[in-house]
This record gives structure tokens, sequence and C-alpha cells, in this order.
């Protein structure tokens, strides 16, 4: 599922569009766990801590950013894969998991200020490769934009791209729109998506900083959507997906043929695969 397929439909009845925003929500922030657990601890990032946790040796360190409300726990194999030769850690934002509450309505670049202040806090020396899944992909791009020094490669996986609203605005139209942003503003990490997305927007492209966007082959879609919308909504989720690549003039485009939206669920050793070839580069 790419953002854009957690629209619901306008010609839904109220309670069933109602519905069809719940549930769609829901997909957004999906989430999967496993028996991994290394070792976490809290970090003072400036006024709060953060959750992170780390394993495995070897440069360059991996960082692995989740979705929108959730904390760290969906990327338990792919962690565990990629332990195997390199470090890489995965944290929980201001909030979520183990780590303690901020101040102010987060965003997208909030969230990369915190995060920059996390690496340097918790010790771990970059260059880095960055892992952003859907919402995180956002916090991803800010970061390498603005952080470049700090930056060896870019992990999009199934992210979101700064036009995602307006081209499903353009599917939808404004009243099932406004509906769908009522639950977004309600999502539980309190997160600003429309304001997230102008600020990824605004922070340019990558140059030829080496990036792989991964993106789902399977529609995570209940199958009472009318088809055409489904299609639509599909196709302009692509359209966003290929504009990610051309954030940088080293671009590769990956699709995962056998995955919804949480890629790192579905297929964890593809993106464990994809991280250890650009670490290699």
């Amino acid at each position: 599922m790419g953002f854009v397929a957690t629209f619901p439909i306008s010609r839904f009845v109220p309670i069933q569009t109602a519905s069809v925003v719940g549930l769609l929500f829901l997909l957004l922030a999906v989430a999967c766990g496993g028996g991994f657990d290394p070792e976490s601890r809290l970090v003072d990032v400036g006024g709060h801590r953060l959750n992170i946790r780390c394993s495995g040796e070897g440069a360059p360190a991996v960082v692995l950013v989740s979705g929108l409300a959730i904390d760290n726990h969906d990327w338990e194999t792919v962690e565990k894969l990629v332990s195997e030769s390199n470090l890489v850690c995965s944290y929980d934002r201001a909030g979520l998991g183990e780590s303690g509450p901020a101040d102010g309505i987060p965003t997208s670049q909030t969230a990369s200020n915190n995060l920059h202040s996390l690496l340097s806090a918790a010790g771990i020396k970059g260059p880095i490769i960055l892992v952003g899944h859907s919402y995180g992909g956002l916090i991803v791009q800010l970061y390498a934009a603005q952080h470049p020094e700090n930056t060896a490669g870019v992990v999009l996986v199934d992210s979101l791209q700064k036009d995602n609203l307006v081209r499903a605005g353009e599917i939808l139209g404004d009243e099932t729109m406004a509906v769908f942003m009522g639950a977004v503003r309600a999502n539980p990490e309190g997160v600003d998506l429309a304001a997230s997305l102008k600020q990824a927007g605004a922070a340019g492209n990558l140059g030829d900083l080496p990036l792989t966007v991964i993106t789902a082959g399977v529609p995570d879609l209940p199958p009472f959507i009318d088809r055409d919308i489904i299609d639509r909504l599909a196709g302009t989720w692509l359209d966003s997906q290929r504009d990610l690549v051309r954030l940088s003039k080293a671009g590769v485009h990956v699709i995962a043929e056998e995955s919804g939206h949480c890629i790192q669920c579905d297929q964890p050793e593809l993106v464990a695969e994809v991280i250890r070839k650009l670490a290699e580069r």
C-alpha cells in the first residue's frame, strides 16, 4: 500500500466513509515485530530522551527510521540481517515506544533535528546510511539534504513524497480529503503531516548521493473500493515513487513484488540486501 492508497471513496455514505478512513489509516501505520532484542538505551537529545538500540559492527553505520506513529519494532528482522555486516541502529521518535515526549507539534523537520542530535549524543559516527519507511522517508529525505556530509546513502522504503496529498486530492475531491485529513491530524504521534510534506519538498534534491527507492508491489487495499479509484491511486503512488528516484542522479528503483506497504515486514531479506549493496558502494 502506498500513502495515496489510504484514502476513502467519496461516493460511500457517511458511516461507510468513516469506517474506511479508520481502516485505511490503520493500514498506513502497519507494524510488525519479532524476537530480536538487542540492548536499548535512552539518550538525552536536549529536553527529552530517545530510545535507541544498536547491534553489529562495521562501517558505514545504518540507521532505520520508522513510519508514522510506529516504534522501532517493525525493523527487527532487517536489523538482525544487517547486523551481520554493519553497525545498525533503530530508534523510537519522541512519544513513541520507550522514548519520552517532546513539546510542540512534531513534523519531519523536528524529527530530523532530533535524529541529528541523537546520532551525535549516541556517538554514532558518520557518514551513515539512512533507511526510512513511509513517513520516516520524509525524515530521511530532509536529513540527507541538510546533512550531506554525514550521509553515505539513502534507502526509501515505500516512502511518502512531497506531492502525495495534492495528487490524491485531485482524484478524490475536497469532501473525501477533508475527512481523511481529519483522521491524519488525529494520528497518535501528533505529526502535522501536511507541514512535513512541505518541509521535505523544500529541502531540494540529493545531488549524486547513492539512493535506492523500494516500492511495494502489492497494494494494501480493501476489496470494496471502486476499481477505477484503486487504479488511479496506485498509478499516482507509482509516479511519486519514480519522482523519489529522481531526487538523486544515482537513484535506483526496486519493486518489492511480494510486499504490501510494510516491505520490511513482508520482504525483510530484500530490504537488508539493498542496504548491504548500498554499503558496498
